[in-house]
């Protein structure tokens, strides 16, 4: 650990190298504190098996063990999940450590309580907690080009198969394409409804084998408080269709395309359009080029100093400087003969 480095303990529901995308984002944030010499501890907030371990720098506890956790690490900083109420024993245990608190979505708990810190993917985000009048940091997810970029595939693609993420949406689109062949990739523990013959379902796996598959991504969900599976794909110029909610306009900006959610002919449309090899290309091109503006150490390096400021200072001495007793003097001996 580096001389300036800090203790931090952070609650996380998962640590799994294939989480959703709000714990990707943490697990990013994570390893970057570890990576530049600060001292993290992990303890899961969801119940399974295993044993304290060490992955990447980091220690990764599971719940049962919390207690020792905290002991072990000693914590300067605290970073939790808005939403986890496992965390909130910890919380309550080292409640004199400065806390700061993630907010990945728009829940409908808006009670953010008195963290000494909140972050926030996107302004749309922090909009959605108007009562909150404590720091904020809004900060987009830091999303590594290398773990994402690949040559683009020929199916279009849906990341979620639940009715927020637009499942609903998809199937009603690809009955009407059943020339062209879309990939669902299923939400963890969700079954998929019916669905044409032309939808592959998938499950989550290493997301450059997923847009190595996809020609172009569909996002006509109800809520996104960023959009980072747009980025991703973007980062290996695959179009971008998305609804248009205020946390995707935010993440993508000019280089998607925006189409409302309840339009079927226009996606059937949109998706026919970039059919055309010219148009594929500019829209690739568009998006290629965002991805690539957006500054991904930048965010790292933000946000750790955001941790930083919250790290307490240890007190200078004050008043005059006090020195020490001079060393007595030795004392000659008089011999007498």
């Amino acid at each position: 650990m580096s001389a300036a480095g800090m203790r931090v303990l952070v609650a996380l529901p998962v640590y799994s190298a294939l989480p959703t995308g709000a714990f990707v984002t943490s697990r990013e944030y994570v390893q970057h504190l570890a990576a530049a010499g600060h001292q993290v501890h992990v303890v899961t907030t969801i119940k399974e098996p295993g044993v304290p371990r060490t992955e990447g720098g980091v220690r990764v506890w599971p719940l049962r063990d919390w207690r020792r956790a905290v002991r072990a690490a000693r914590p300067e900083l605290l970073i939790t999940h808005h939403g986890d109420r496992k965390a909130a024993r910890i919380v309550s245990l080292v409640s004199s450590v400065p806390h700061l608190l993630m907010v990945h979505g728009m829940a409908a708990d808006r009670d953010l309580g008195a963290p000494g810190l909140v972050w926030f993917p996107s302004e749309a985000c922090r909009v959605h907690y108007p009562g909150h009048g404590g720091r904020v940091l809004v900060l987009p997810p830091p999303i590594e080009p290398g773990r994402y970029r690949t040559t683009p595939g020929t199916m279009v693609t849906l990341n979620g198969s639940t009715a927020a993420k637009g499942a609903d949406v998809l199937a009603q689109v690809a009955a009407r394409m059943p020339e062209t062949q879309f990939l669902l990739v299923r939400a963890a523990g969700h079954t998929p409804g019916a669905l044409p013959p032309n939808v592959i379902v998938a499950d989550r796996t290493d997301p450059r084998h997923v847009y190595a598959q996809t020609r172009v991504l569909l996002m006509p969900s109800t809520t996104e408080s960023y959009g980072r599976a747009g980025v991703e794909a973007m980062l290996s110029g695959i179009p971008v269709l998305a609804a248009p909610l205020p946390g995707m306009r935010e993440a993508f900006g000019d280089a998607a395309t925006y189409i409302p959610r309840e339009d079927t002919g226009r996606w059937v449309a949109e998706l026919r359009r970039l059919n055309d090899p010219a148009v594929y290309a500019a829209a690739s091109a568009r998006c290629r080029a965002h991805a690539d503006s957006l500054d991904y150490a930048g965010n790292l390096r933000a946000f750790e100093a955001a941790c930083g400021s919250l790290r307490p200072r240890r007190p200078r001495p004050t008043g005059p400087a006090v020195r020490p007793p001079a060393p007595p003097r030795s004392r000659r001996r008089t011999t007498v003969a």
